[in-house]
């Protein structure tokens, strides 16, 4: 097996999160074990394919009636999807296809959480209640507070249904967890051997050496998309506010992102009265690692999380809710990191404090996270895809 194509929704570029990362990786690296690696990306769901190919440095466009024919006549032994945690709409081109000799690969790179995580009956009920949500917004976020049960068990049906589809097509699917698998066995009884964990690698090929920690400052960071309901980055300001009145004038907190809710949360900042924090833009966050010494993050739900472990390359203490099933493939809770009982503010603000109290504890937990995060190593991640992709 030779020739690969992997087929995703976006046009690559690493800063924009962890599904760029991972693509950009394999197209790194596949090839040092013989393999072609090309890369389509759609924009317009499922209609048109545009093929980057290094050899001719241009791009090609290729209409979805086309796409069937190229990958016989390039000869794809090998198709990798990467939107199987969102949609089954090439799952189901594939299934049509049938193109003979072909081996299908899709990745599911969300949670099968992620949907009734992230609209929960709390979503449902602030966004009802925020000044700033339209009224029909309003009256639909009221209904769906009134049906919910009955909301969740169609969500949990439509997440199901999307899993199944993309499991029963492909020939290995993809989770970024083995914490997965007891989640999915409550929705369904279907038989998972096709399903196959991989970790997400680290997103540099260099961990930082010991020395780093001597060079830390009181620095604290957020490096996240600006999507509130999903990412929660109102409840690390409350948790912020906490601290501030403890009296942690010398620390400071960065936040490196963008997003929808920038202004938000920009105002969120000013009506509690936050002194030390300051939002960046979007940046390279190489810096703001080397910098900081805790690293904070408040989602509701990840697939993997990948600014954990980049964390742990720089010597950074990651700090997280226990709010979905990949954190325990990252975080030994007091070893590497930090893991909270999800939604406890209280217990998050006390356990930084212990930490910005204490140097020498923090700097344990650092050293331990450069040691542990060597498990995701992006050699031993691809050594892993390559085993994966020859037994197919």
């Amino acid at each position: 097996m030779k020739n690969i194509c992997i087929i995703w929704i976006e046009r690559l570029n690493v800063q924009s999160g962890g599904v760029h990362r991972i693509i950009h990786i394999l197209m790194q690296h596949l090839p040092q074990y013989g393999y072609t690696v090309r890369y389509f990306y759609t924009e317009d769901m499922y209609q048109t394919f545009h093929l980057y190919d290094a050899d001719i440095k241009e791009e090609i466009t290729i209409p979805l009636t086309g796409l069937r024919q190229y990958l016989i006549d390039n000869q794809c032994h090998l198709l990798i999807g990467q939107d199987g945690g969102w949609s089954s709409r090439l799952s189901k081109l594939v299934a049509e296809w049938k193109i003979p000799g072909m081996k299908y690969i899709t990745e599911f790179h969300n949670s099968i959480l992620l949907m009734e995580k992230v609209f929960s009956r709390n979503f449902w009920h602030r966004l009802a209640h925020l000044p700033t949500t339209p009224t029909h917004i309003k009256w639909l976020a009221k209904l769906r507070l009134f049906i919910y049960p009955l909301w969740l068990k169609r969500c949990r049906q439509l997440v199901l249904d999307n899993f199944l589809t993309n499991y029963r097509v492909a020939d290995a699917l993809i989770l970024l967890s083995k914490y997965e698998i007891p989640e999915i066995q409550k929705l369904t009884d279907i038989d998972l051997s096709h399903c196959k964990v991989i970790n997400n690698p680290l997103s540099w090929e260099k961990i930082e050496s010991v020395e780093i920690l001597q060079h830390k400052k009181k620095q604290v960071l957020i490096v996240s998309r600006f999507n509130n309901p999903e990412k929660r980055l109102d409840l690390a300001l409350q948790i912020w506010k906490r601290l501030e009145l403890r009296g942690f004038a010398d620390w400071q907190l960065n936040i490196v992102g963008s997003g929808v809710h920038e202004d938000y949360l920009k105002e969120l900042t000013e009506n509690l009265a936050l002194k030390n924090v300051t939002f960046t833009g979007r940046q390279d966050p190489i810096p703001y690692y080397k910098d900081a010494a805790l690293f904070m993050m408040t989602s509701v739900v990840e697939g993997w999380g990948l600014t954990l472990t980049e964390s742990m390359q720089t010597g950074v203490v990651p700090i997280a809710f226990d709010s979905y099933p990949a954190l325990h493939d990252i975080i030994t809770d007091g070893y590497d990191g930090c893991i909270i009982r999800d939604n406890d503010l209280n217990a998050y603000a006390a356990c930084m404090e212990e930490l910005m109290r204490n140097r020498e504890e923090r700097e344990r937990i650092a050293l331990n996270g450069l040691m542990s995060c060597k498990r995701f190593e992006i050699n031993k991640i691809v050594a892993q895809w390559v085993k994966l992709i020859e037994s197919l």
